[in-house]
């Protein structure tokens, strides 16, 4: 949308770059023999950091961040891998690290700058952004682009074995939907079937990956999975097993991103009350928690979604809705604020230039609950701790709007959904 330039660099064996400012010894290494002038037991003197040491990454963190002020760069007030000077912007994450700049050639200085000295860092320039931490990054002509993981899908349906032959044929093996139903703890349930097979930690981690990054349409389901990885039941394994046959299908997608400048900082969000509650498992109060899931889009293109259970008990459904809402602006109003910091350096494309955010809300009650200065006595027990943001609503920075639930695309983080609304709302939150 910015037509803004890009590149990807890599440090090479990060942590021993940075010097250390402790005294440490060291056990000599097994094979290797050092004999003293007095016999005594030898020691080794650590000279530079090592991988393993408890202050190894607080040690690469502080080394790579003097190279970055040195140059001109200074840390975001909100997000301290975020690094911005005119026309520059370099976000790190270990000892990986993406440029974006308005010019190639300021990419290209700031490289061979960190190459020369004092620090003389050991990098690896790898080009223009087409994968970053194992998401690939497809561009089409018309100027969008897509993110996709297909190696770690392969991989998860490698662990699942469904890229071989089962018990399932091949026309019945893939899956339209991740997910129907929503999942209990089953006590009683039967024991797993595949438990010698697959390990079901190491599914749901990946899968958490994978839907945290550029498959949100799979969200609430890895997480409905996730919450039983103590003991996972054969229902709980059969939901995994149903989210692999779906990625069968659809291995290669990703997210669409495709901006809409006359469009800005949104969030939809939405709350699914009590829909955990099963007569089987009553007694039970995690039954009875709240499902909130929001998106924040910037552009018309998702950067941020979550889907979680809600941490106390909702009274009513506008309460649900109402808690949902605050914690989704606990997200919007710290990127309001980094929003004001890049627009110091580069030309942020934003419909009002006070950075308001449209919220979505398709629950009258809470809307009025959110905007209006009164309390009920069914309401008063939440306004210290859910009413955080109201002087960004009464500034007119946060806009609260109603929208039809058809239209609503958080509605996909709450619950699973039906083939009509869940081919919907991935249309709206992944382009395809």
């Amino acid at each position: 949308i910015h037509k803004l330039h890009s590149k990807s660099i890599d440090f090479v064996l990060a942590f021993p770059q940075a010097d250390l400012e402790e005294e440490i010894w060291m056990e000599i290494p097994l094979g290797v023999d050092v004999e003293s002038d007095d016999g005594e037991e030898c020691l080794l003197k650590l000279k530079k950091n090592l991988y393993g040491l408890k202050q190894g990454s607080h040690n690469w963190f502080k080394h790579l961040k003097e190279g970055l002020t040195d140059r001109g760069l200074e840390p975001s007030e909100i997000d301290p891998c975020l690094y911005l000077k005119e026309g520059l912007a370099v976000l790190t994450y270990v000892d990986d690290c993406i440029l974006i700049s308005t010019s190639m050639q300021t990419i290209d200085e700031l490289i061979k700058s960190l190459q020369g000295p004092p620090e003389k860092f050991i990098l690896t320039d790898e080009g223009d952004i087409d994968k970053f931490l194992g998401i690939e990054i497809q561009h089409f002509e018309d100027g969008s682009f897509e993110i996709s993981q297909p190696h770690l899908i392969n991989r998860i349906l490698q662990v699942l074995q469904l890229d071989k032959n089962n018990e399932w044929s091949t026309a019945t093996k893939s899956r339209e939907l991740p997910g129907t139903s929503i999942l209990s703890k089953e006590p009683k349930g039967k024991p797993r079937k595949y438990e010698d097979r697959w390990n079901y930690r190491t599914a749901v981690g990946m899968l958490t990956y994978l839907q945290g990054n550029s498959r949100p349409d799979i969200s609430v389901h890895v997480h409905q999975c996730a919450r039983f990885s103590i003991d996972p039941k054969r229902v709980h394994e059969t939901a995994i097993i149903n989210i692999g046959r779906y990625l069968l299908r659809s291995r290669e997608r990703g997210i669409v991103y495709n901006p809409d400048k006359t469009k800005g900082l949104e969030c939809y969000v939405d709350a699914d009350f009590a829909g955990g509650w099963q007569q089987a498992d009553a007694d039970s109060a995690e039954n009875v928690m709240s499902r909130t899931g929001y998106v924040l889009m910037y552009a018309g293109c998702p950067i941020h979604w979550v889907s979680k259970l809600q941490t106390e008990i909702a009274l009513s459904t506008a309460e649900a809705e109402y808690i949902a809402l605050s914690q989704s602006l606990r997200e919007v109003i710290p990127l309001m604020s980094m929003m004001k910091e890049l627009q110091q350096s580069f030309p942020i494309e934003i419909t009002n230039p006070d950075f308001n955010c449209t919220v979505h809300e398709d629950n009258q009650s809470c809307i009025s609950m959110a905007t209006k200065q009164r309390f009920s006595p069914r309401t008063k027990h939440i306004a210290l701790k859910y009413h955080h943001f109201r002087s960004f609503v009464n500034s007119k920075q946060i806009n609260i709007k109603y929208i039809d639930t058809k239209d609503q695309i958080a509605d996909a983080l709450t619950k699973p959904l039906g083939t009509n609304l869940f081919f919907n709302c991935r249309k709206m939150l992944c382009g395809w």
